[in-house]
């Protein structure tokens, strides 16, 4: 509580600060920089206040676009920045129509295989699955694990991150069978780059246990969750809600792991001695 007190202080007195820098010298208002329009709005932002966000990454934007023109870094950022923001804040189709924007942008600027281009596909990709435009999402996963893979190579957090985003795709489809070896790569990267007790590690282990859960593969499922819970053990309180979700599932696996192995009994039993269970 004391640490989110002291946050909460040092929030403050940096947007007051912010603010202090818009008067001059002689004490006349003048109109903020881009850069600090920015920095509001990621405060704002760290506070949950979006729609402050947003205001301020609005005027950022026109600021750039006004002294960098379209095709600028600072300006495609500015864009990237406001997209994001109206994403977190539900509201979708102004946030689709600004990735676009910004990737018609982009290809003018980068080479169409630019880690950039990536991840813009990927945010797009994000939104057509929300709005369950799934051919649309799908092929902008695949692109965009494609050229991280390409540019970036295969041991990169952001390649993971893709291998996670695509599997997921699959997993929510029901193609467990496909999203499989992505969740495994997920977890092989992560691990080794995050290693093993980072937050984002555990996702993916948690996420390959519910892929072998669907499977059937309760006992691959149990290991993985298992692995998983061991994780945000170290981060979570105890009575953390992710964590006792993640307990209550990993009981949840053990019930039918008890299950398969009384029906092996059992069916050992019937070629044995003929055995019958009542």
């Amino acid at each position: 509580m004391r640490d989110n007190i002291l946050s909460n202080r040092v929030n403050i007195t940096t947007m007051t600060t912010v603010k202090s820098i818009y008067v001059d010298k002689n004490s006349s208002l003048r109109e903020p920089t881009a850069d600090e329009y920015n920095v509001l709005a990621t405060l704002y932002k760290n506070r949950n206040l979006t729609k402050k966000a947003i205001d301020c990454y609005s005027k950022a934007l026109i600021y750039q676009k006004s002294k960098f023109g379209f095709l600028d870094k600072k300006t495609i950022n500015s864009y990237l920045n406001l997209a994001d923001a109206y994403a977190e804040d539900g509201s979708n189709q102004k946030a689709l129509k600004l990735y676009i924007e910004v990737l018609n942008i982009s290809e003018k600027i980068f080479d169409l295989n630019h880690p950039q281009i990536a991840n813009i596909y990927r945010k797009m990709a994000n939104i057509y699955f929300e709005e369950n435009r799934l051919e649309n999402a799908l092929t902008l996963y695949k692109k965009a694990l494609d050229i991280r893979i390409k540019q970036l190579g295969e041991e990169q957090v952001q390649t993971a991150t893709s291998y996670q985003e695509l599997a997921y795709f699959y997993a929510s489809t029901h193609e467990y069978e496909l999203a499989l070896p992505l969740f495994e790569k997920a977890v092989e990267i992560r691990e080794k780059l995050l290693k093993i007790n980072h937050p984002d590690t555990a996702t993916s282990y948690n996420n390959l246990a519910m892929c072998y859960y669907h499977l059937f593969e309760y006992k691959k499922a149990y290991n993985s969750l298992n692995i998983a819970i061991d994780i945000r053990k170290k981060i979570f309180e105890p009575n953390d809600e992710i964590l006792l979700s993640a307990k209550k599932n990993l009981q949840e696996i053990k019930k039918y792991i008890n299950r398969e192995k009384k029906d092996r009994y059992l069916s050992f039993l019937k070629k044995i001695f003929g055995y019958k269970s009542k």
